[in-house]
């Protein structure tokens, strides 16, 4: 097994190659089986707990790396690389990490944080629905804590994480965030947790995407992750458009790598690759200047965010059409990079981001 990262440098296993070797010995030969098998999914998120490396983001003295937003980027991209699936079930974690990181309930850091690095806690997440209106997931105070009633839509993980963070929306509009078992549970006819059937999803079905249903559930205090005032996910995503692309330029790399495989097997001597590669680097390079300016830039960070899908889109379907009658086969790699692709485009998408990416597939055609 690889060695634990040394936790006295920063990035170490970034900047030294340790997470690049890895992947490739332990996830890339079997990528194509994490897409769509659960247990082997499972199997190597919690392999890389082995390593300390499912919650980067958390300080050194709490087991993570201690890595900065900027810093978590290319550890993300190098995760999607490898395997898109696997990718987002450590962003669901690592984002449940963060939550709590923040929170002001002592009790609940204290029993949670020190082991997630390592995946002695396993947590999703659970508040996109924050963007529907009405909310779908709702919330109202009583003694000793708040009863939820509602739908979470979209959580990631059943059957791997014991918990998720969810957030229910108060009758003000404040949005109240918790730790609920991703378990169905019954206390009786008006109180109850129900856990929906694995999504069919096209893309990373693997990572058992499911519905959660409460009735008057009962989140105690002690469980509460603190509160957001109304509207927070809309300022959130305002205010971090530019998250998303550890993951997107990871699958367009993925791409990228299907591409010259195909290339080289079919004897096509063609440019596309290398254009397409300096393509990203441009991207890349780009990413640090636009990430630095003020808020009134949203509309270049939102731009660039849509230029990144649409390469990533371009990378994963030029490796399809290398590919030729194969890639039709669903154990085909560029099948799952392109499903990858699909996925990525749209997670997290607002309005904003939907306009930004089809204003930029409108200018590439």
């Amino acid at each position: 097994m690889t060695p634990a990262p040394n936790k006295n440098t920063v990035g170490n296993t970034i900047l030294s190659g340790d997470l690049e070797a890895y992947l490739q010995s332990a996830v890339q030969p079997i990528a194509n089986k994490l897409d769509t098998d659960s247990t082997a999914l499972f199997e190597s998120f919690r392999a890389l707990g082995d390593q300390g490396w499912l919650a980067p983001k958390l300080p050194i003295e709490m087991g993570g790396l201690g890595l900065s937003s900027a810093e978590y980027q290319p550890f993300q991209s190098q995760l999607a690389r490898y395997s898109g699936a696997l990718a987002f079930l450590q962003t669901q974690h690592q984002s449940a990490a963060s939550l709590l990181l923040s929170s002001e309930n002592e009790g609940l850091k204290q029993t949670y944080l020190p082991g997630m690095a390592a995946g002695n806690h396993q947590l999703g997440v659970g508040f996109s629905q924050l963007r529907r209106q009405p909310a779908p997931m709702t919330a109202t105070a009583v003694e000793s804590g708040y009863r939820l009633t509602g739908t979470f839509p979209w959580v990631t993980g059943a059957g791997l994480f014991t918990d998720f963070v969810g957030a229910a929306v108060l009758p003000d509009g404040t949005a109240v965030f918790g730790i609920v078992p991703l378990t169905s549970k019954t206390v009786d006819e008006d109180c109850w947790l129900a856990v929906g059937e694995s999504m069919p999803l096209a893309g990373m079905a693997a990572t058992r995407t499911v519905e959660v249903q409460l009735k008057n559930w009962f989140l105690a205090t002690e469980q509460v992750v603190g509160t957001r005032p109304a509207g927070w996910l809309e300022v959130r995503d305002r205010a971090n458009p530019l998250s998303p692309l550890g993951l997107i330029f990871g699958c367009t790399q993925a791409g990228i790598d299907a591409l010259k495989v195909s290339l080289k097997r079919r004897g096509i001597d063609h440019a596309i690759a290398q254009q397409l590669a300096l393509k990203l680097a441009w991207l890349k390079m780009d990413l640090p200047r636009v990430a630095a300016l003020s808020g009134e830039a949203y509309p270049q960070k939102i731009a660039l965010r849509g230029r990144a899908i649409s390469l990533m889109n371009t990378c994963a379907q030029a490796a399809m059409i290398a590919a030729s009658g194969a890639a039709n086969l669903a154990s085909h790699p560029t099948q799952r990079i392109y499903k990858e692709s699909l996925v990525f485009s749209v997670s997290g998408q607002t309005t904003d981001g939907a306009v930004a990416s089809l204003n930029s597939l409108l200018s590439s055609a």
